[in-house]
């Protein structure tokens, strides 16, 4: 039997626009069911389990039934989580960071409807040239790349937090290289293996062209604050928004 009561619920939901899809989705806020379930990732010990858990939410939150967050970039997934956010908990975030100079705990309010937001490219020429004789066509990172990436990482034994973080960003730029154009001829069936060894073996000047790529057709919500401690007067350039407890 349905729920009598259920029906009577009108939560307020909005479309967002996910260019990776090339259309919207409608997303509802955080229930207190959802919001349960996420408490009971807290002591978890795995490094990426955060990413488990903000899955949850706007799998949870997403109204459209054919939606499925593999299928979209990590940068249209953050658009998600930060709109998700707003119409649940509001467009303040607050949260707090200790001054690395005179160790003052700082509250920081950030306004997430001020947040810059960079367009999605008009153009995008996905060719990334290595080398004189190599060059690789590059497409977006997704949802099911990034997990991918984290399962291969997972395989390997005793690394360390950082160490599996930096592995990681090697996997997903392998599992996001599609074909590889060569004096001899087109190669577009290279193991995953193969394009990390690639990868662990170039210089680093030629591996900043890959990330050269990713900053100029970046797109999405620009998630960055600049810290300033009115105390001591420290500041720094742009860092990241802390995202721990953005939904608490």
């Amino acid at each position: 039997m349905s729920n009598q009561l259920i029906q009577f619920l009108n939560p307020y939901s909005k479309q967002v626009d996910l260019p990776s899809i090339g259309k919207p989705v409608e997303i509802k806020p955080i229930t207190t069911g959802q919001m349960k379930k996420i408490l009971s990732y807290e002591d978890g010990n795995d490094p990426f389990i955060i990413e488990d858990i903000l899955d949850d939410i706007i799998t949870g939150c997403v109204v459209n039934e054919w939606f499925n967050v593999d299928n979209i970039t990590i940068q249209d997934r953050f658009t998600l989580i930060v709109e998700i956010r707003k119409i649940t908990k509001g467009n303040t975030y607050t949260f707090n960071i200790e001054c690395p100079k005179c160790r003052t705990e700082l509250i920081n309010s950030i306004n997430l409807d001020e947040l810059e937001f960079i367009p999605y490219p008009e153009k995008i020429d996905p060719i990334v040239k290595l080398t004189e004789s190599l060059s690789v066509s590059m497409k977006y990172t997704t949802r099911d790349i990034q997990k991918e990436a984290i399962k291969l990482v997972n395989g390997i034994p005793n690394l360390t937090i950082e160490q599996k973080m930096a592995e990681m960003a090697t996997y997903m730029y392998a599992l996001s290289m599609e074909t590889f154009y060569t004096p001899t001829g087109e190669i577009t069936d290279a193991s995953i293996e193969d394009k990390k060894e690639l990868l662990d073996n170039l210089s680093e000047d030629v591996y900043e062209n890959i990330n050269e790529w990713y900053k100029k057709f970046d797109y999405g919500v620009k998630f960055k604050y600049q810290p300033l401690c009115r105390f001591c007067g420290w500041k720094n350039e742009e860092e990241d928004i802390p995202i721990t407890g953005f939904f608490f």
